[in-house]
């Protein structure tokens, strides 16, 4: 008998649903039946609350990856896409990204 798959779920660039095929309870990346990987949409959701947190609420639904401007006067309030990189091209293409604060010696 098999052991049961993780069966995590994450849409691809076109939106088609796929579903991880490792073994439940595993550690690391996510992979589906052509060997294509993704991360655990807990860690990709701190990294992109760290870029994208001062300027925008960061949602993931369980299928879609969804940011809203914290401004309301802004063209583009709210972006939802079926994927991280697809957000944050997004984001880099309506917004601005956020101001880091400067490191070194600069006053």
């Amino acid at each position: 008998m098999m052991p049961p798959h993780c069966a995590e779920i994450s849409l691809d660039r076109s939106g088609i649903p796929r579903s991880c095929v490792i073994e439940a309870g595993h550690e690391g990346d996510h992979m589906d039946r052509q060997g294509r990987t993704w991360e655990p949409p807990g860690l990709v959701l701190v990294r992109l609350r760290d870029a994208w947190g001062g300027t925008h609420r960061i949602v993931w639904t369980g299928r879609m990856w969804i940011a809203t401007s914290h401004r309301r006067d802004v063209h583009w309030r709210t972006e939802v896409e079926p994927t991280p990189a697809q957000l944050e091209e997004s984001l880099h293409a309506h917004s601005r990204p956020p101001t880091r604060p400067r490191t070194g010696n600069t006053p």
